[in-house]
């Protein structure tokens, strides 16, 4: 990469440090833009669902061959949105085995977990391995909320929604960086050109 292109995106980081009950804290932002991008500019539209009725070695078997490594479900009748799945949820299916964790103390939290746990190992379905309440975000919301919100809850994807609830599209880590690097494009000086970006290296 260019040194050019190395500091205009070092350019977008402003580092402030304060000393606090002996914790540095480290504030990052980018240039000022005139106008904030929001998520219906930057999310894949029209996204691929997995349905709840597939089965998972059908659902593994799609996102290999799409190249993604999650995917919102669907109700096959319906329409409605009613999860998520992601690499995760067959790891934890593969890395459950055949143990249960064992409950002995009634906790309702730790047979929660163990009944979980149960349904993961057991799972035949995409329904009985997603992630259910997956998060979800308004079309209008800012791209800097959007990002605040996947670093706060450590998430991949967002699904996002009208006003009615229904699925119009995922915003994905690989759309935010996407964004970041068109960000950096525009703070190169006048005259200097960006290398295109490879999108196949920025899979969903």
């Amino acid at each position: 990469m260019k040194p050019s292109i190395l500091k205009s995106i070092a350019g977008l980081f402003c580092f402030a440090s304060i000393d606090a009950f002996s914790v540095n804290r480290v504030f990052v932002s980018t240039p000022a833009q005139t106008q904030q991008k929001l998520v219906k500019d930057c999310m894949t539209p029209n996204p691929i669902c997995l349905k709840t009725t597939d089965s998972v070695d059908d659902a593994i078997q799609k996102l290999l061959n799409l190249g993604f490594n999650g995917a919102p479900v669907v109700d096959p009748i319906a329409g409605n949105l009613v999860g998520i799945i992601s690499a995760f949820d067959f790891l934890s299916k593969e890395e459950g085995g055949t143990l249960l964790p064992l409950v002995q103390d009634g906790n309702p939290q730790n047979l929660k977990l163990a009944a979980d746990a149960a349904r993961r190992i057991c799972a035949k379905t995409v329904e009985d391995l997603m992630s259910l309440d997956p998060l979800t975000i308004s079309p209008n919301t800012t791209m800097k909320e959007a990002a605040e919100i996947m670093t706060r809850d450590r998430c991949h994807r967002l699904c996002v929604v009208d006003g009615e609830g229904a699925l119009i599209g995922v915003l994905a880590t690989s759309d935010v960086m996407r964004h970041v690097l068109k960000i950096a494009h525009q703070a190169l000086p006048e005259g200097e050109k960006f290398e295109p970006i490879d999108d196949s290296l920025l899979s969903p």
